[in-house]
């Protein structure tokens, strides 16, 4: 452990960071604790930590009852009404939003369809709207500090403009996150969906978070992400991992059109099928003749392009259109795919199901609260919480209905 000392401002912004990460990853630790985690001396720790009790970012608890003399000491812990965080999972078909308190539990969540008629200002302002709307009805006066929203489109690495945006072409440009921004006035993180989804995989569902893992997000259109040693890759443009792009060996079609629910519904309906899901495909295979073991050979060709891109330990598979292949099929795609290309994954769909977009979202934010308060990203990566409490408190939390109750 490397002892912090009082020195510079940066020194001092560090001490802080480090005394506010043990909070968050300890439940009632008191400052002699804090001492021993964090190697700061007996004064710096106490002057820090006086510092956060009178910024309401600290509050004090029980106390500590220990053996031989001295007087109790009081357990410590952070204010987890210091400040709201909202996560967003903006999709071509459904929004979903979760408002979370500081430590991120869950207060509120709602699932409202996309307003995909709406322009790009309008589009922004109702997602703004949505958002205070829920803060104002149950924050109980707690500030809203962070927002972070997971588009369906590509996110340029300045995250300050949509690049591609084929499910729905109203994100595009800036225009889209500078309104929302505004219309939010608080700091606002924007990402790819996939890569937001991803994160809440290695922040609370049961991925492997020391390892290479990719996801796939097969849902209205076809999204992936990749993360090593818990770090979800990103290229300059934002490209990486749009393999949905790739057009199919020896055709005019491209991946996208046969592992997605839009692209699929398209492809079938342009070979003269009539359904009205893209599920249709799956319930009746016989009926439209070998278009299933096709899709069998795209999700095939698609895990061996990764596999060979970066040997992944695991592929998580999450999204509406997910559901569609079984596990046997997954476990035949995964043996297929090591003796096709040598590489062995473990090929499984996520536990958090279309949860993990929305937790994503919501770790973002609190990563953004969290930095904008002093805490150092380094500092907010070590930062440890009960992943199946945050599960079970968002699955666990009401839901907000008013959305539907307005008048159209």
């Amino acid at each position: 452990m490397t002892k912090l000392v009082r020195g510079s401002a940066g020194t001092r912004t560090a001490n802080r960071g480090a005394i506010i990460a043990a909070l968050l990853s300890g439940a009632g630790i008191d400052r002699k604790q804090l001492v021993e985690q964090t190697g700061l001396s007996w004064a710096t720790v106490a002057r820090i930590v006086d510092d956060l009790l009178a910024d309401g970012l600290a509050l004090e608890q029980h106390k500590i009852v220990r053996e031989g003399p001295g007087r109790q000491a009081a357990a410590l812990g952070f204010n987890p009404r210091s400040g709201l965080v909202c996560g967003i999972d903006l999709g071509g078909t459904y929004c979903r939003m979760v408002i979370a308190d500081g430590i991120g539990s869950a207060i509120i969540r709602c699932r409202d369809e996309t307003p995909r008629d709406l322009g790009t200002a309008e589009l922004a302002s109702w997602i703004a709207a949505r958002v205070l709307g829920l803060v104002e009805r149950y924050g109980d006066g707690v500030p809203l500090t962070s927002v972070a929203i997971g588009l369906p489109g590509v996110v340029a690495s300045s995250k300050d403009r949509v690049v591609g945006a084929f499910n729905l072409p109203q994100i595009l440009g800036t225009t889209f996150v500078e309104t929302v921004s505004a219309e939010l006035g608080v700091p606002t993180i924007i990402d790819n969906d996939s890569n937001l989804a991803l994160l809440g995989e290695l922040h609370y569902g049961d991925l492997p978070r020391d390892e290479t893992v990719v996801l796939f997000s097969l849902g209205t259109g076809l999204g992936s992400a990749v993360a090593i040693n818990r770090q979800v890759l990103a290229g300059p443009e934002g490209l990486l991992g749009e393999f949905g792009r790739l057009r199919l060996p020896g055709r005019k079609e491209r991946l996208r059109d046969l592992l997605s629910g839009a692209g699929l519904l398209s492809l079938a309906q342009a070979a003269g099928h009539q359904l009205g899901s893209a599920n249709d495909v799956f319930a009746d295979p016989d009926r439209f003749g070998g278009l299933v073991d096709e899709i069998h050979e795209a999700l095939l060709h698609l895990v061996s392009i990764v596999a060979l891109a970066y040997e992944p330990s695991t592929v998580v598979f999450t999204g509406g259109f997910s559901g569609a292949f079984s596990d046997s099929v997954l476990e035949t795609v995964s043996a297929e795919t090591y003796e096709t290309v040598g590489v062995h994954s473990d090929l499984h769909r996520s536990v958090l199901g279309e949860s993990g977009g929305l937790l994503g979202a919501m770790a973002a934010a609190l990563s953004g609260y969290y930095t904008a308060i002093g805490v150092a990203r380094h500092q907010v990566a070590s930062i440890t919480t009960s992943a199946p409490g945050v599960v079970a408190q968002l699955d666990g939390c009401a839901v907000d209905q008013s959305a539907k109750e307005e008048p159209a």
